[in-house]
């Protein structure tokens, strides 16, 4: 007997999503017997806990800590979490120290925990510390943002380098490498552990945006330094240091017109690392030479219209391995050798390189289409790639120390997700372990994949969400949105079927459809080159064509068709509603962009360029200058502690609607920053986007007391 129900209206604001409990931050110990991962407990809240590969048990290490318990979040560990996108509360993170012991962020604060009993041990003065880098049993070395110290284990603390003034910081990373370019950090310690590369990073020139809290009081006022459009970014020095003697080297600058990207040790003696231009259009590596301080440029590769970072890089034999797009615009894995030569690793879609073990490498790479993301273990010495978790659409993993095993998640649309632990040198009975798996309790359809032709030729893929076959001939359309580059919402995984807020809407009598467009992520970048010098256009054009496309298949009513997305699903939500307001009469923005002259530097630089030389293309992406098409009924949500997309840009449309005499409806969210976390916020998103979907296309929720009013 079944054991799933109905979904409901409450559901669509739990976190974690049930049936998306998987472990996460999975790690192997020291000798790759043991795993380690953070899984939610029934309160949602996550708990540090340890899997035994000999004989298959789990064991619970650390409990989540209550919210009293964990007190007040550190603004950075908020801040960083937003990075990350992480939006569970108790343990944040943990990093493996040996086999005993493990160093756990709780709420920004570290301390140093034993993994046989979850005690907390002392000993170390841990307080302040962002990032840890290197641990024996007398000492460590980390980054408090301000300086890089070494703590002894009898709690003393001796300060290797710091940095003073406004706006300064050693050992970490700026906002816009942690936003846009991936790169976290700004410590890199050389595998000797003699050396440590780390950043000086100025900030000071940086305009200082701010943001007041106004649901608590006294009110309280936080100032970021964000590199708005074309304006100055930080300053940033690349340095090493000699840990023995405190020598400092100073190994390159980057000033306002180039980018740090991926630092690399190929070994105790040279330091390889990436710069992008401003522009974005070249990519440069460089070698450091520790012996004689010589830095030499090693590889370039340039661009049109822009080249994309990859986002890890891993040192073997002495080379990189790395990704190129450079041979045919899709990304490719490639081995540069120390004399400046390339050679290509097999034919497959690189989409990310996880791990190297040895002269095992895995990664994951496009399918057989670009819904799906295959999982690779590559012999780096034969070239030979073996495809893990081949029954599934979707796989991710995580490669253990030697090599010998893998960790790996995997699912598809029809097959909830599942963590397992495989053998890639399977004895007789340990070839697949079964750790966790996770079914949601709910009755949900199974998404059905669609692909149609763009006006320039290329198949774009979709998602359905259809309800019962005799209410779709004249039912409402409702297009999920996100439409930027760096996201693919369509895959042939789980995480498709487990959208609540679509799979609710479908319940209620919607058609529900979601387009990867053209410029979206996954398709390598001559795709992508569709977003140069102007967002909103070929976007809003494939949006139409699927929306064209179920009309014609389904019937469903031309007259009620609605749309809504968040962050540049927002922005997307507003153009679709301004620029085609006889399609479109219904929309929700969650957090849009209304112009992206007020957005950050390293990403709408790379797509739009200089607001000056393309003013014309900046004031085309604009939706402000678009808002008199404005027509139907739209509501806004957003945060107004979003740090990311700032609430100016809603208020900035309130204030032009206004001007207009043209009506909507705003929610919102008083403490919430970009990405909503508590549970009060992500209620209201749901119930506030879902209820007025409804109202204005004449459809009913079982939830509410009455139909809901047109």
């Amino acid at each position: 007997m079944s054991t799933q129900r109905s979904l409901r209206l409450e559901d669509l604001g739990v976190r974690p999503i049930p049936g998306m409990t998987l472990p996460s931050q999975v790690t192997f110990g020291p000798t790759g017997d043991r795993l380690y991962y953070l899984a939610p407990e029934a309160d949602g809240r996550l708990a540090l806990f340890g899997f035994d590969v000999e004989d298959g048990s789990e064991r619970l290490v650390l409990a989540a800590p209550t919210t009293e318990e964990q007190g007040q979040e550190t603004l950075e560990e908020e801040l960083r979490k937003q990075r990350l996108r992480q939006t569970l509360g108790g343990v944040s993170g943990f990093q493996i120290i040996d086999e005993r012991r493990a160093l756990v962020n709780i709420g920004g604060a570290l301390q140093l925990v034993d993994l046989t009993n979850g005690s907390k041990l002392d000993g170390f003065d841990l307080s302040g510390l962002l990032e840890v880098v290197k641990w024996t049993d007398e000492c460590l070395i980390a980054t408090t943002g301000h300086e890089i110290v070494l703590v002894s284990s009898n709690g003393q603390r001796d300060s290797i380098v710091s940095v003073a003034g406004e706006g300064m910081s050693v050992g970490v990373a700026e906002y816009v490498a942690q936003e846009e370019l991936d790169r976290m950090s700004g410590l890199w310690l050389d595998p000797s552990g003699k050396y440590l590369a780390y950043t000086e990073v100025d900030e000071s020139r940086v305009q200082q945006h701010r943001i007041v809290r106004s649901d608590v009081h006294p009110n309280v006022v936080e100032a970021y330094r964000y590199p708005f459009v074309g304006a100055t970014n930080a300053s940033v020095v690349l340095c090493m240091i000699e840990l023995a003697t405190k020598t400092r080297t100073v190994i390159a600058h980057f000033d306002d017109h180039s980018y740090l990207g991926n630092v690399v040790w190929l070994d105790p003696q040279r330091l390889t690392f990436s710069m992008v231009n401003r522009e974005q259009n070249r990519l440069t590596r460089s070698i450091f030479r520790v012996s004689d301080a010589v830095c030499v440029e090693w590889d370039a590769e340039d661009g049109a219209p822009w080249v994309n970072l990859p986002e890890r890089e891993f040192a073997f034999e002495g080379d990189l391995l790395t990704t190129s797009e450079a041979e045919d615009g899709q990304g490719r894995l490639v081995r540069l050798r120390a004399d400046g030569s390339r050679s290509t690793i097999g034919d497959v879609v690189v989409r990310r390189l996880l791990a190297l073990a040895g002269s095992s490498l895995l990664l994951v790479a496009t399918g057989e289409v670009p819904t799906q993301e295959w999982l690779y273990l590559v012999d780096l010495n034969s070239g030979d790639f073996q495809r893990l978790a081949s029954d599934d659409t979707m796989a991710t993993g995580v490669l253990a120390p030697g090599g010998g095993r893998v960790y790996v998640e995997a699912s598809s649309r029809r097959q909830p997700p599942r963590s397992l632990l495989i053998s890639t040198r399977p004895a007789a009975n340990e070839a697949v372990q079964t750790i966790r798996a996770s079914t949601p309790p709910f009755d949900l359809v199974t998404p059905e994949l669609f692909d149609i032709k763009a006006a320039t030729g290329e198949t774009l893929y979709g998602a359905l969400y259809l309800p019962p076959e005799e209410r779709r001939a004249g039912a409402p359309l409702i297009v999920s949105v996100y439409g930027g580059p760096h996201a693919q919402l369509v895959t042939d995984s789980y995480g498709l079927t487990l959208d609540l807020q679509a799979q609710y809407l479908a319940s209620c009598g919607a058609v529900v459809v979601k387009l990867d467009n053209r410029g979206s992520y996954g398709r390598g970048r001559t795709f992508e080159a569709y977003l140069s010098g102007r967002f909103g256009e070929v976007e809003l054009a494939d949006q139409l064509e699927a929306v064209q496309y179920c009309q014609r298949r389904f019937g469903t009513d031309p007259n009620r068709v609605g749309i809504y997305g968040w962050s540049y699903g927002g922005y997307m939500t507003l153009i679709a509603m301004t620029r085609a307001p006889e399609v479109f009469r219904v929309g929700v923005a969650g957090a849009p962009c209304v112009d992206f002259r007020w957005y950050d530097t390293a990403y709408t630089e790379r797509y739009l360029g200089d607001p000056i030389r393309n003013r014309d293309g900046y004031d085309r992406t604009s939706v402000l200058d678009q808002l008199e098409g404005l027509q139907g009924k739209l509501m806004i949500i957003h945060g107004l502690m979003d740090e990311n997309v700032h609430f100016g840009h809603t208020a900035s449309f309130i204030s032009r609607a206004n001007e207009l005499g043209r009506d909507l409806e705003l929610v919102v969210l008083p403490a919430s920053r970009h990405a909503p976390v508590d549970a009060p916020s992500l209620t209201r998103v749901a119930m506030s986007r879902t209820e007025f979907l409804l109202r204005h296309l004449d459809l009913e929720s079982p939830d509410l007391e009455s139909p809901v009013d047109n």
